[in-house]
């Protein structure tokens, strides 16, 4: 559910390693991070030349050994002087504390990918032995994915939320329903999705499921919503409703959370269950 970063070497890359840019000689660069001195720095990869390089004090640095991000959905945005988008990829991290994001920017014939340093203003890239400075680029992020579907087509990466009580896994989504677009669990195997409204579980065969990487769980309570938590829908009054999940009877079930009711609302056993303490899907 967390982002996917896989440890290589020399060179290699993952399956479904995400494409960052190229080298001005055409070698494929893809998205890379390794710790340096100290620092999580994002990297480039460069299969072609066996290594991945980070820009560090000035320098191009060259490492054998790093991590390569692995997943689908990935967009690059475009910002300039420090700033960073909604649902950019946090990367890695400095030794003072800062995060720091992938971003990519053109220079010398290359669309090289590199450090973006917030309180810095700027793109770092590893180039020619050196770090150079960009103040204009764009940024890894992945936004929020609603993927139509069905229990026949399901995307490959939907994010699984939670188990039936007889195993089945429960996967994120929402449908819309009298007016309101409201969170749901959705179970392939039992041929949709199921929605707690008025009530009542309500069955549905159409639906959006959330794709992607980049979210986890954490305790919340009393209809309360924590800092980055995924809107997945809204009442037909406007009010805004969160992804929510609980344990109950055997299960762990995916519902809405209503926060001026309070609660999280679970579908369930052709009722709606209220539940006043829960975890929330939150982005990384």
């Amino acid at each position: 559910m967390e982002h996917q970063w896989v440890s290589c070497a020399n060179g290699a890359v993952p399956s479904l390693a995400v494409v960052a840019g190229h080298d001005s000689d055409g070698d494929t660069i893809y998205i890379g991070r390794a710790e340096y001195s100290g620092d999580l720095l994002p990297a480039k990869v460069i299969p072609n030349k066996g290594k991945a390089y980070v820009s560090f004090g000035g320098q191009e640095v060259e490492v054998d050994t790093y991590e390569v991000l692995s997943g689908l959905r990935y967009q690059w945005i475009p910002a300039a002087n420090g700033d960073v988008p909604t649902a950019a990829v946090k990367v890695g991290r400095a030794a003072d504390g800062d995060f720091l994001y992938a971003g990519r920017g053109h220079y010398e014939g290359s669309l090289t990918v590199g450090k973006v340093h917030p309180s810095h203003g700027c793109l770092y890239i590893p180039y020619g032995e050196a770090e150079v400075k960009l103040t204009e680029y764009e940024v890894l992020t992945q936004p929020d994915q609603w993927i139509a579907a069905t229990a026949d087509s399901m995307p490959e990466d939907a994010l699984e939320g939670g188990r039936d009580a007889d195993g089945d896994p429960i996967y994120v989504g929402r449908v819309f329903k009298d007016g309101d677009l409201m969170p749901a669990k959705v179970i392939p195997n039992k041929g949709g999705a199921y929605v707690a409204y008025d009530s009542e579980e309500h069955k549905v065969e159409n639906f959006q499921v959330l794709a992607g990487a980049g979210f986890m769980w954490t305790h919340c309570d009393n209809g309360n919503i924590v800092p980055g938590a995924v809107p997945a829908g809204n009442t037909c009054d406007g009010e805004t409703l969160y992804i929510g999940r609980a344990e109950h009877e055997g299960s762990v079930c995916v519902g809405k959370i209503h926060p001026s009711h309070g609660c999280l609302y679970l579908p369930y056993g052709g009722g709606e269950v209220k539940v006043e303490s829960y975890e929330i899907l939150v982005r990384v």
